[in-house]
């Protein structure tokens, strides 16, 4: 998810800036499918996750062995709750960057790239 956002921000840095507004709004367009795609595919595996902690949890204690105990404490840690909004929080950050990108920043043509 991070190599998709970084290419559109070189895309819109060095090509999109420039382009029709037709382009911008196909470019978004298959980024939000792409986009959508990849987060399809980790509520997919989100649920998978939450069904096989439930099957763990409702094991006895007694059968559970160490790593599966240490998991399940870090799961329920603070530590994993921040990470879980960060990560879904991010996904809604890149769009909104990518659609602020795309069609609202304006870059500064006298300073292309003179260093």
């Amino acid at each position: 998810m991070i190599t998709i956002n970084f290419g559109m921000v070189v895309a819109i840095y060095y090509f999109l800036h420039s382009a029709k507004l037709a382009l911008k709004i196909f470019t978004f367009f298959a980024y939000t499918v792409g986009m959508m795609v990849l987060l399809g595919e980790m509520l997919v595996e989100a649920n998978i996750k939450e069904g096989v902690i439930e099957a763990l949890r409702a094991l006895p204690a007694e059968r559970l062995s160490r790593p599966i105990v240490r998991f399940l404490s870090v799961y329920d840690s603070w530590l994993a709750l921040i990470t879980r909004i960060t990560f879904n929080l991010s996904v809604w950050l890149f769009w909104f960057a990518m659609c602020y990108l795309l069609f609202f920043w304006k870059r500064d043509s006298n300073e292309l790239d003179s260093r």
